[in-house]
């Protein structure tokens, strides 16, 4: 069995994004090893689950009520957010896999992107423009994009 490289090389790749299931399989280690000295080195990444809806919130501001209609649950951003954090490594059940993959087979199918119009227009599928690249979803003009591993869980399967 290979083992990791040097914390200087971790620190390396952790910053350049490269995810602990890709580091694992690099070097033939479990995920939780690369975690683990992950961790001793100091570089601890927030929960993907957080670091998804973060990113949602920094692109959007999404309608939420307590009472009426809200776009916070809505079926597209679920399986949106469910498929992005399947592309960063996060364990998701098999029916949450499935409804992920039913959205981008749409969106590749239609050659859509999901954009969001705002508390009256809600969720939508909008024709995939050149600027869109690989995106599933239209990037807010003047937004500065994140994190290369959260680029990447925004792009189609390869």
């Amino acid at each position: 069995m290979t083992k990791l490289p040097s914390d200087a090389e971790l620190t390396k790749l952790f910053h350049l994004g490269v995810s602990d299931i890709d580091l694992a399989d690099e070097y033939g280690v479990s995920v939780q090893a690369v975690n683990k000295r992950m961790v001793r080195m100091g570089l601890r990444k927030k929960p993907i689950a957080l670091r998804v809806n973060e990113l949602v919130k920094s692109i959007w501001d999404v309608k939420t009520s307590r009472s009426g209609p809200s776009h916070h649950n809505a079926y597209v951003l679920k399986n949106l957010k469910i498929y992005m954090r399947g592309r960063l490594g996060d364990r998701v059940s098999e029916t949450q896999r499935r409804d992920a993959d039913w959205l981008i087979g749409r969106l590749i199918r239609d050659n859509t992107v999901i954009d969001y119009a705002g508390a009256e227009g809600g969720w939508r599928y909008v024709p995939r423009d050149p600027s869109d690249g690989r995106r599933v979803l239209r990037w807010p003009a003047g937004k500065p994009l994140p994190e290369a591993d959260l680029q990447r869980a925004m792009e189609l399967p390869d």
